[in-house]
């Protein structure tokens, strides 16, 4: 951490999965069929509470209900698993279910004389289509699954992380991976506190080198993993949210990636930008899975899409009164996963566009990606990856450049990140 906050943050310090949609389940019932999860991930809590279905005759026939129309609107999903149906009753046909922390549109409502259903937009294993299912397993808020009380509410804290000048003022050095997955990068090789620790350390090893900058730590959480077909495994809010209110406790940031997978990127940016109600939370999309063939074919955004994401990012801000500059993070490490990047535009303040330089290999390579990566000048704010060595048989880097190496980059980066 930055000599300049470190004070700042001691004093500060407080006391404080959202998986796809499965296959059709018995509502009562855990399904043994799931969407296939990422090598090595198991993001299950077995403990978590199951749907039940209310007691009571709620089954009446159509024309004894009272249907309204509801303002669309976002709920959570409570429940660990809960059942869409075709109609609005118990006995109609399952169309497949929901797990626990999703996020749904609802666009019609109804109420009969035990319960209240609402119908949403739904994908199931055959296409998209629509279903109901019962409100009283859904949140309004997505701070309702967690168990978190106010660990949010410093002053000083919220306006250390919402400075207009944070990233002017500092570099961002970050530990990336999914939390159950050694694999997928460091975050999933240590305990939360072991991160944080190990964080700090190469935080301060930048920090001795970078002049008259700070260094601020983050974690760096690949929320949305992309499964065969395209399909997208979710972290689920209570496996998310001890990170968040971690890294606050601790003076750094998050950051929030998604890999779209099939989905449109504007679908993919829909699922996160909740998190940015966190004034530590930043956001990114990884452009290389955004395909339904992962580890076949390589994925892409375009100039234009890159533009759409950071007005919706912008307007999202805008209407919910998110503080502070957020960060945006694409990366690429071949010319053809951006493809009119001449297009991209970064007038959307406050929403700050990150250019990372993804890829593994040796620093000659990096350097040559970088550099064609710095031509794209119209997007000024640069990011770059590194590659610890785990095993024999995943990527890294050799041998891995020196935090000196790193800041002597043109451009300098002004976020690093560690896999």
């Amino acid at each position: 951490m930055s000599k300049r906050i470190v004070t700042l943050v001691l004093a500060l310090l407080i006391a404080a999965n959202l998986s796809g949609c499965n296959p059709a389940a018995n509502p009562s019932e855990v399904s043994s069929s799931v969407v296939p999860e990422p090598t090595a991930v198991i993001d299950r809590d077995m403990n978590e509470n199951i749907e039940e279905e209310p007691t009571g005759e709620i089954d009446q026939a159509q024309d004894d209900t009272q249907e309204a129309v509801a303002e669309e609107k976002t709920v959570y999903i409570s429940a660990y698993r809960v059942s869409v149906r075709e109609e609005s009753k118990l006995k109609s046909n399952l169309l497949g279910s929901l797990s626990k922390g999703e996020p749904v549109k609802v666009i019609e409502e109804v109420t009969n004389e035990e319960a209240t259903w609402y119908k949403i937009h739904f994908e199931n294993a055959e296409n998209n289509t629509e279903g109901w299912i019962l409100s009283q397993y859904t949140v309004a808020d997505m701070d309702e699954l967690t168990t978190a009380s106010e660990p949010f509410s410093d002053k000083s804290m919220n306006d250390f992380f919402t400075s207009p000048t944070l990233f002017e003022d500092n570099i961002i050095v970050a530990y990336y991976g999914h939390p159950s997955s050694e694999t997928m990068g460091i975050v999933g090789r240590h305990s939360r506190e072991e991160l944080i620790s190990l964080l700090k350390e190469v935080a301060e090893e930048y920090d001795s080198v970078n002049g008259n900058q700070g260094v601020i730590p983050a974690i760096y959480l690949v929320y949305g993993t992309v499964q065969p077909g395209g399909k997208i495994y979710k972290m689920k809010p209570d496996l998310v949210m001890p990170y968040i209110e971690a890294a606050y406790e601790n003076g750094m940031l998050v950051y929030l990636d998604h890999q779209i997978g099939k989905y449109s990127p504007i679908d993919a940016l829909n699922e996160i930008l909740p998190f940015l109600k966190y004034p530590n939370v930043h956001l990114a999309l990884d452009p290389e899975w955004r395909t339904d063939k992962p580890m076949k074919e390589l994925g892409h955004l375009t100039g234009p899409e890159l533009n759409e994401i950071q007005e919706t990012m912008r307007e999202y801000m805008t209407s919910n009164d998110i503080q502070g500059k957020r960060q945006f993070v694409f990366h690429q490490f071949r010319d053809s996963m951006i493809r009119d990047i001449s297009a991209v535009s970064c007038d959307y303040d406050p929403v700050l566009l990150v250019h990372n330089t993804s890829g593994w290999g040796s620093p000659h390579s990096k350097i040559e990606t970088h550099t064609r990566n710095a031509k794209a000048t119209n997007i000024p704010y640069k990011g770059f990856k590194l590659w610890y060595f785990y095993k024999p048989e995943v990527h890294a880097d050799n041998p891995l450049m020196t935090p000196e190496q790193v800041l002597n980059l043109d451009p300098k980066p002004g976020l690093i990140i560690y896999q």
